[in-house]
């Protein structure tokens, strides 16, 4: 029994210090609205500046996310002794991307062990009853060590943890294997947190607490399913209060910028509806829920007043479909000049992607993933390459920031689907290019790793380098990791699709400057701008009833209505129209100013206050 236990929630290494954890925030308000003393510490932060930011960043960002040295650090002081840190510092050696960043892993890692141990003492375990740890991405290892040395300290502590690395059997195996950890929240815990807390007080019993793993006569056990938050709306603010102050006080302030988290939605509609074949997030809690527009625009206001910042990121996995028609245009007409960060649906029309842009929301991720209809079938995307390509037409036209990646490897893709993709990738090199062009990965609750057989997929294991981390036996590994390597049944190499891909995607990502434009105002009517890169640089002047569907085609249309459009403009029948309209298309489409799909057309040129000069010796005339 602890009575009125104090709280204390912890983040630590490797996240970005530029955030606050938005899950320990919003614990420690519901803790508080239920009377409980609740606070949080930002180990991550502290971490950062004993090695260095420069040093944090390239762990966090280019050692991490493939060779997980944030986790490894952690794990050779936890496990000195046990795993094999020689052929570890070999594969990283190897892969590091310069002996700089190998040698800042290097340098960091004789600063772990005092860096826990003042840990202690810099977050004042010793006045806590409870201490959680919050894991997501590269957080465990760091977790599990600070946690071992709070046990040894302090038996009488109780050591919790939670987050996405802990849903389902990742947390049982992690009550398996470390001892020192006493409760493990899988899922959501909004409210079950505060009622483990209530139990505990009173000396009740915790095996009916939604979510929470637990020991009963040292064996682990589920007290039930998930927690769950219904009502969104309900859910008090995040309270980031104690991270700005760790801001304030650092010496890094001047070179930190927070961005402040809100969260407005959970789960996914589209994945509820149609699971995105590689998407391993949301675990067991898909179902889509959000807040209602006026919740969102308060909670903006009051982070907004109370931190004295205007950018805000968004973590929902999706937008809400609702928020075009309130949230969004209630944004556009306060003007409070917020700058906001969603993922969104790939498939928005234009005004969609403008509405966006008015209100504020000056980046996305679209998860456009491919440029392929045939492979974004195959993952289950609900959306066609044009309307991918319309979408990044449209964030450059609106000059809204799109990060996106390109995809491949799905089980069922072909050599022709990725042969087309390359014949139509030199029209947008003037686009905004893929972040990343990689295979997908294999991750835990993927449909791809719930159905491996029926997709194909063999010889699944987790990644190699997950042993060393974690000195255990396969099987328990194989619970606790989150990434997989596999096979595919038929043998093939997946790279190998990519060949011809290679080159138009280094030209499109190297372009500097080269530009596919629209300029009116002048003569003729309309004039569009070619400098993209392996293009003739050439002035394509328009007018008449070419500028006029030239125009029409800004968004996707179909040939039907191209057609009844020309039929208007000109008086005549469809069919008098055809033959001119499709002679006019033909050469859009070989001098890429449009592209096509099946009968759907798109012009690409984009709106632009750009003046381009000395171009005017290469006016080339279209047909007639």
């Amino acid at each position: 029994m602890i009575r009125n236990p104090r709280v204390l929630l912890l983040t630590m290494p490797f996240v970005s210090v530029s955030r606050p954890s938005i899950g320990i925030s919003l614990l420690k308000a519901r803790a508080e609205e239920e009377g409980f003393e609740c606070h949080t510490g930002h180990g991550n932060l502290r971490f950062a500046e004993i090695i260095g930011l420069d040093r944090y960043l390239v762990i966090d960002t280019d050692l991490s996310h493939a060779l997980f040295a944030g986790d490894w650090l952690f794990a050779q002081d936890l496990f000195r002794g046990q795993i094999d840190t020689a052929t570890y510092l070999a594969t990283v050696k190897a892969n590091a991307g310069s002996p700089t960043n190998f040698e800042s892993l290097l340098e960091a890692r004789e600063l772990v062990a005092s860096f826990l141990d003042e840990c202690i003492d810099r977050f004042a375990i010793d006045g806590y009853d409870v201490v959680g740890f919050t894991s997501t991405f590269q957080q465990t290892l760091a977790s599990l060590a600070l946690a071992r040395r709070i046990k040894d300290r302090f038996p009488e502590k109780l050591t919790i943890m939670g987050g996405a690395n802990c849903e389902g059997v990742m947390g049982m195996e992690l009550m398996r294997q470390f001892p020192w950890i006493d409760a493990v929240f899988s899922g959501e815990s909004d409210y079950s947190f505060p009622e483990f807390l209530r139990r505990r007080a009173t000396g009740a019993s915790v095996d009916d607490v939604r979510g929470l793993i637990y020991r009963q006569d040292g064996v682990p056990r589920v007290a039930g399913p998930q927690d769950r938050v219904h009502d969104m709306d309900a859910l008090p603010d995040p309270d980031f209060s104690e991270y700005f102050a760790a801001i304030a006080a650092s010496r890094l302030k001047d070179r930190i910028n927070p961005t402040l988290l809100i969260e407005s939605a959970r789960g996914c509609w589209w994945g509820a509806k149609s699971h995105c074949t590689f998407c391993g997030l949301n675990g067991d809690t898909m179902k889509f829920r959000c807040k209602s527009a006026a919740r969102t625009i308060a909670e903006l206001e009051r982070q907004s007043e109370r931190y004295n910042l205007k950018s805000f990121s968004a973590v929902d996995n999706i937008i809400s479909h609702d928020y075009f028609r309130d949230f969004l245009p209630a944004l556009k007409e306060k003007n409070a000049g917020y700058n906001l960060f969603y993922e969104i649906k790939s498939n928005l029309r234009p005004e969609q992607v403008k509405l966006l842009k008015e209100a504020g929301v000056w980046a996305v991720q679209p998860g456009v993933e491919s440029l392929s209809t045939p492979v974004l079938k195959l993952m289950k995307k609900g959306v066609t390459a044009i309307q991918n390509i319309q979408l990044l037409k449209s964030c450059r036209e609106y000059k809204v920031e799109a990060a996106w990646n390109l995809l491949f490897g799905f089980p069922g893709e072909t050599q022709q689907h990725y042969d087309e993709l390359a014949a139509t990738i030199p029209a947008l090199y003037h686009l905004r290019p893929p972040g990343a062009v990689s295979p997908i990965r294999l991750d835990r609750f993927s449909p791809n790793f719930n159905n491996a057989e029926e997709f194909g997929l063999v010889e699944v294991k987790p990644f190699s380098l997950y042993a060393f981390l974690y000195p255990i036996p396969p099987e328990a590994v194989a619970n606790l990791a989150y990434f997989f390597e596999y096979k595919h049944r038929d043998g093939r190499n997946v790279q190998a699709v990519m060949k011809n891909l290679e080159e138009p995607i280094r030209i499109w990502k190297s372009n500097r400057g080269g530009d596919l434009v629209k300029k009116y105002g002048v003569a003729p009517e309309l004039m569009v701008v070619d400098t993209r890169p392996a293009h003739a640089h050439r002035l394509y002047p328009f007018s008449g009833l070419q500028r006029e569907l030239y125009d029409f085609c800004d968004e996707i249309r179909s040939l039907k209505q191209i057609l009844e459009q020309a039929s208007r403009l000109t008086g005549r029948t469809i069919e008098a129209n055809e033959e001119s309209v499709q002679t006019f298309f033909d050469q859009m489409l070989s001098l890429d100013l449009m592209v096509r799909e099946g009968n759907q057309y798109l012009s690409l040129a984009i709106r632009t206050d750009l003046e381009y000069q000395g171009l005017e010796q290469y006016q080339t005339p279209l047909a007639a």
